[in-house]
């Protein structure tokens, strides 16, 4: 189990981690995290799980959360005014999770856009963002992140096998997951404060060099089932994915840039990469 008293003495922010919640089981640490924001949560609280019996990913999708194995968690953040930038608080947060676990454990780590993170085109964990005001009109911000550490390719479900990987697979060794936490927390408060302060002009250009979509051919599947394929053209001044459609799909509109802030991204290989 992820220790309580080793993660206290290892965060160095006296406002991140000042209240710390670990549990053995929750059932999603985002959705706690939005219960205690309504009830005079401090902004900073960090909330973990050894094990999630209903965690979630974008788009509402159930995510594989096994005990003993992984990092589950969530971070709350609150303020009195409204959150600029909103949009790019997913991008931000998938950034600063792939820069820490990659100066952590010196593994290449990419992104899909929004904030997939991804080894050698296998998915190794993901972020979920929440933002809502609470009953005191404070502006809050649930960032959830979802790390998959020390499981072997055999422990993942049959489903997953050839699309997911772990930090251990790649590291071929067990990965200590209470100093991962300690640089991804900080990495996010860093990164916070940076967005709050500068805005988007200054993670454009840093965003795009993590993002493997950028450049790419891609599908893009709605929630309301309906599809866009074209090239991922560039990411915008609200985080939106900017697309240029394809002169064969039929949403086409005579080759204008589309705006994506919402849907489901497949990388497509094309006949010449094949």
């Amino acid at each position: 189990m992820v220790s309580s008293t080793k993660l206290a003495a290892l965060l160095p922010s006296k406002k991140i981690g000042e209240t710390l919640y670990v549990f053995d089981d929750l059932a999603s640490t985002n959705a706690f995290a939005m219960e205690r924001a309504k009830n005079q949560a401090l902004s900073g609280t960090v909330i973990l799980a050894d094990r999630q019996t209903a965690g979630r990913g974008r788009l509402d999708r159930s995510w594989f959360s096994p005990g003993k194995s992984n990092i589950y968690g969530s971070l709350l953040f609150i303020q009195e005014t409204p959150i600029q930038y909103l949009g790019w608080v997913p991008l931000m947060a998938g950034m600063a999770i792939a820069e820490a676990l990659e100066q952590q454990t010196g593994i290449h780590i990419d992104l899909k856009w929004p904030n997939d993170l991804i080894i050698g085109g296998r998915k190794l964990g993901g972020v979920l963002c929440d933002s809502f005001r609470n009953p005191r009109h404070h502006s809050c911000v649930v960032i959830g992140f979802g790390i998959n550490v020390n499981l072997s390719q055999s422990e993942f479900p049959i489903e997953l096998q050839t699309s997911a990987t772990s930090l251990q697979i790649h590291c071929h060794c067990a990965v200590d997951r209470e100093e991962l936490i300690m640089k991804m927390i900080t990495s996010l408060e860093k990164n916070w404060e940076n967005l709050r302060s500068s805005g988007p002009p200054s993670y454009i250009r840093e965003y795009t060099r993590w993002c493997v979509t950028i450049g790419q051919t891609i599908q893009v599947q709605f929630p309301d089932r309906s599809q866009l394929q074209g090239r991922a053209h560039s990411v915008g001044e609200h985080g939106q994915l900017r697309v240029i459609p394809s002169p064969s799909d039929s949403n086409n509109q005579s080759g204008r840039i589309r705006d994506i802030h919402s849907g489901e991204i497949l990388h497509v290989r094309t006949t010449a990469e094949q």
